[in-house]
Order: structure tokens, then sequence, then C-alpha cells
């Protein structure tokens, strides 16, 4: 399995506009941060999405993203969604390219099936509608096909797993990825937007992770926010997991990567299974895990 980063930003993004701060006005490439989502290909060939912000055009095409089997949505906030119409280059017509250029084919693509919560699926569709509706002339709408997350289910070899989690009020979903060869399986966890993870949440993961290789956790900045995990909550919430490797992401313009560095290195002593770990870090745009 491939993972990538595809953005580790908060909902404003970084840089923000019109701030002048030292970290937007960063030249370190580690303190640009796209709106949070990430791309994700498996062993088998089948390639997902997690989240398609407003920046999602920009993040296919930087990446060479040309392929979409589903999509894993952890809500309906707009730095999470709102890239949604740029899937339609993937839903309604594809292309084949071969050796050469000047025989190219095109053909039509089946639904991309999109996966999340109720609450999610309702936002979709109250908020999208022109997508679930017929469409007579113009160039077309994404074709997708909404599908509740409420148990395990497979994209072809990879197990998904549904995680429930807190975002102040509102539901979301973590996502738990496991991929098994050799019957051996292995895992990486998904959990942003949230602030808070139930127990049973937390032995969901445990349970059905095998070697839980990643975490990758909402890690929003030093101070305590109502609907993030702030960076030592994160490091709490992964100490339960106790996975090889841990990242932040969902960061704000508060903290360069290099802070953050600094900053989970002087706490790691109060984490006893974190400091056995091979590593807890801030993620960056364009990072690729591999397991």
């Amino acid at each position: 399995m491939k993972f990538t980063f595809l953005g580790t930003g908060t909902s404003h993004g970084v840089p923000v506009i019109a701030c002048d701060c030292r970290v937007c006005k960063s030249s370190d490439k580690k303190d640009k941060r796209y709106r949070a989502s990430a791309y994700v290909q498996c062993d088998d060939g089948n390639c997902i999405l997690i989240d398609v912000g407003p920046e999602f055009r920009i993040q296919a095409l930087e990446n060479n993203i040309r392929k979409i089997d589903a999509v894993l949505l952890t809500h309906s906030h707009a730095d999470h969604l709102h890239g949604i119409d740029d899937l339609r280059i993937f839903s309604t017509v594809m292309y084949k390219v071969p050796t050469d250029p000047k025989s190219r084919k095109q053909y039509d693509a089946p639904p991309i099936p999109i996966y999340t919560n109720e609450n999610t699926l309702n936002d979709v569709k109250n908020r999208f509608g022109y997508i679930f509706s017929q469409v007579t002339e113009g160039g077309g709408v994404a074709k997708l096909n909404l599908i509740l997350a409420e148990s395990s289910f497979y994209i072809g070899k990879t197990r998904v797993t549904p995680v429930p989690m807190m975002h102040g009020h509102l539901p979301t979903c973590g996502f738990l990825l496991t991929e098994e060869k050799d019957g051996i399986k292995k895992s990486l966890a998904y959990l942003t937007d949230c602030s808070f993870i139930s127990d049973e949440s937390f032995n969901l993961i445990i349970n059905n992770a095998g070697i839980l290789e990643h975490v990758v956790i909402d890690g929003l900045r030093k101070k305590e926010h109502s609907t993030h995990f702030n960076f030592i909550q994160s490091m709490r919430a992964a100490e339960k997991l106790n996975a090889k490797n841990t990242w932040l992401t969902h960061i704000t313009h508060e903290n360069t990567h290099q802070d953050i560095e600094d900053f989970i290195e002087e706490n790691l002593k109060d984490f006893p299974n974190l400091q056995k770990s091979q590593g807890v870090h801030p993620a960056y745009d364009g990072l690729q895990l591999n397991f």
C-alpha cells in the first residue's frame, strides 16, 4: 500500500489568505498545506481517495492522479467535500492512453462509490442535489453511488473499517485500511477532524488492525480547540493505539513544521508507547507512506 498526503492543512489552508505571519510567509515547502485529504494506492491496483476538498483538482494534477475506484468521506465540511465536482472526469469519461497518444480511446466509467456515515450522506444529497438529478444538457455531472458505511467492507482486497468519532457535536468517520498478505494483517488508521474518540472506537481499531503500521490523526495546534485535538491530545490518543508510526494532520498556520517537531520532542517523555515507536511527526503535503 502506498499512502500519499494530498493535503495536511486546516480549513483555511496554509498560507492563509491575506496573512503575513511567519508560517504563511515561510519558504519551507513543508509549511505549505492544502486542505486535508489523502490518496491510497492498494496492492491490488485499486485507488482510494479520502476526502475531496476544494483544492482536489490541483492536488490531482500535482500528484498525477489518474484513477479513483472509491472515495471515503470523513464528514461534510467544505474543506473535505467541496471539490466533489472534480470527480466528474473520473466517473463520466475516462481515457485509456496507449503508447501512441493519437489512438487514445474514451469509454464510460461506472459510478464511483462513496462511503461515509449517515449524516454526511444526507448533506451530500442536499448540498449537491444536482449531481443526483437527471441531466439533459450541458457538460454533465459526476456519477456517484452513495453508500452508508456502518461496518467493515472491502474495496478490492483492502478491508475498510469505519471508525465513529466526534468533531465537536458532529459525528465524523475515521477509517482503518487493512491489507493481508501471507496471513499477516497490516493497517493504517486515518483519524482526522475529531475532538473525541470513544473507547469502543479505540478497541475497534486495535482489534481489527493486526500490525498497526501508521496512525494519521487530527493535530490542529498547541492550544486546545472545541472541535479538534491539539498536539497533546493527539499524542494521548496515539499512545492508546500504540502504532509503529504516528502522523499529525489538519494543521493550522500557528506553527511551522519544525516548531511541531520540536514540540513533539519536548513532550515525548510523557508517552512511553510513543517513545518505543518508530516516530511521531507532523505530516506534510506530498509525504508518502508505504507498507
